[in-house]
């Protein structure tokens, strides 16, 4: 039985098409995949069936019923539930408290498909039971997200739209959303699912619908989809399988050593850190020399945004102090370190929707650069971003947000670029084009600290990779010693022996 029907829908953003004529259905039962490089319009039409974005023309059912004319609550009561790019909670509830109000503005009735599960039962069922009684905003990345769909399920909806699901999810939380997600299809729920996690989309998908500028490009099982010459094309730029990157489409690394200076540029020197009064942090001791790349790695909740934002100033240590440039602080603000060249791109991107893509690189000009030696830096990294230069930020791709994120932070000429989650929610060619773009500016001696869920990629371009384990630094080594050893880490929190 088909659960969701789409006709012919359009949706334009002022003169841009971001959505063209699309046509698609999802059974009862089923997890059907959407994929496509950043900017292919698939936030865009999730944005559209959800309610949440007006459209120039087309039809949309839930159910054999019609909703095109509806607001998006009342989708929502008809059996409509979706998560988002970005994570999405109500930070100052619990866990619970989350998962309940997702039923309290849920289904009134009794028709939703499946095995019904109270707001209890899905706290347990998600594995969020020892966590119950905590804020959202006190939780790691991949527990939000766990939150978010339990939430969308609580609604009992008949169907799903998930946006980037897996992002921030380490490899064994993606294992087992890919579990509770199958659960969630065989109880017979219809799933829409946006994904750049091609390994999670291969092995849950029951069939994969591909975008490539606002347009379906292709349909299929996951096999005849990953065989289909176009959509390699489309979605990674190459031919290559878009599981398996070849070689050649690893971050290019500019050839010959780089060049990493003996003194540390910046060093932590035992800090502890947290909040509330309870630290998430102990005792770490971290130092980064000019040009060197280091991979902050580790599983979600393991300290790494801590420790960066304790870096960056955001976050004062209650013990230990850092070092810049060799001036130590026991604390130090976060625009005197701005100003000193500490720069950081946070998860989530950090960029002012409302305003302009030039409007967003101009707020990085200052007395002694100005905007157009902002603008001219970000273009000759970034050219795409100069043909979108008039465009509201918010209205760009994720890989475009990314993007601007970063050559607004590089237009500054940091000396430390602290990057968190550079990768989340992108397509594999986008993130092999940031990466490049690090590897080059290490060799101009900007030193780099990167916390990345895609490890064995920011590994190709690291010096030094530390390993982090319940608010501790458990290894440090080369990128080749940490890669041996990295599985162990992320499932039991401990080094191989």
């Amino acid at each position: 039985m088909t659960a969701l029907r789409i006709e012919h829908l359009t949706v334009r953003l002022g003169s841009h098409v971001a959505v063209d004529d699309v046509s698609l259905s999802v059974d009862a039962g089923c997890i059907a995949g959407l994929i496509g490089p950043n900017g292919a319009g698939k936030t865009s039409l999730f944005d559209a069936i959800s309610g949440l974005q007006s459209v120039r023309s087309g039809r949309l059912w839930i159910g054999g019923q019609e909703l095109s004319r509806l607001p998006a609550h009342q989708r929502a009561r008809r059996g409509l539930s979706r998560t988002f790019q970005r994570l999405e909670t109500f930070t100052h509830l619990t866990v619970t408290e989350n998962i309940r109000a997702g039923a309290e503005f849920g289904r009134r009735h009794d028709d939703a498909p499946g095995v019904w599960r109270s707001p209890d039962e899905l706290v347990d069922w998600l594995g969020l039971r020892d966590v119950a009684d905590v804020r959202a905003d006190r939780l790691s990345t991949g527990r939000g997200r766990l939150v978010e769909f339990g939430r969308a399920l609580a609604g009992r909806p008949s169907v799903m739209l998930l946006d980037e699901p897996s992002s921030g999810l380490d490899p064994h939380e993606t294992d087992r959303f890919a579990r509770l997600l199958a659960e969630v299809r065989d109880d017979g729920m219809a799933v829409l699912m946006v994904e750049h996690d091609m390994g999670l989309v291969m092995s849950v998908c029951d069939v994969v619908h591909v975008l490539a500028l606002g347009r379906v490009i292709a349909s299929g099982t996951p096999s005849e989809v990953r065989a289909e010459p176009a959509v390699r094309a489309a979605y990674l730029g190459t031919e290559a399988d878009p599981v398996s990157p070849p070689a050649d489409h690893r971050p290019s690394i500019p050839p010959g050593p780089r060049r990493v200076s003996t003194a540390p540029l910046m060093a932590l020197r035992k800090v502890s850190a947290g909040r509330g009064g309870i630290d998430v942090i102990h005792d770490i001791d971290l130092d980064v020399r000019e040009g060197e790349i280091v991979a902050l790695l580790g599983p979600n909740g393991s300290g790494k945004s801590t420790t960066l934002h304790v870096i960056a100033g955001l976050l004062p240590p209650s013990h230990g102090r850092i070092e810049f440039c060799g001036q130590g602080f026991d604390e130090a603000r976060p625009d005197v370190l701005a100003l000193a060249g500490v720069c950081l791109v946070p998860e989530g991107r950090g960029i002012f929707p409302s305003l302009s893509v030039a409007e967003n690189l101009w707020l990085s000009s200052r007395r002694r650069i100005g905007r157009n030696a902002v603008e001219q830096r970000a273009f000759e990294l970034f050219p795409a971003l100069e043909l979108l230069a008039g465009r509201t930020a918010g209205s760009l791709s994720g890989g475009e947000q990314q993007m601007l994120a970063l050559a607004r932070a590089l237009a500054t000429d940091p000396a430390l670029l602290i990057l968190d989650e550079l990768s989340m929610g992108l397509a594999p060619v986008v993130v092999t084009e940031l990466f490049s773009c690090i590897a080059r500016l290490a060799a101009q001696g900007v030193a780099v600290v990167v916390v990345e869920q895609f490890a064995r990629e920011v590994l190709a371009i690291a010096d030094r990779a530390v390993v982090m384990a319940n608010g501790r630094i458990v290894q440090e080594g080369s990128p080749g010693e940490i890669a041996e050893s990295l599985e162990r880490t992320y499932l039991t929190g401990a080094p191989s022996p």
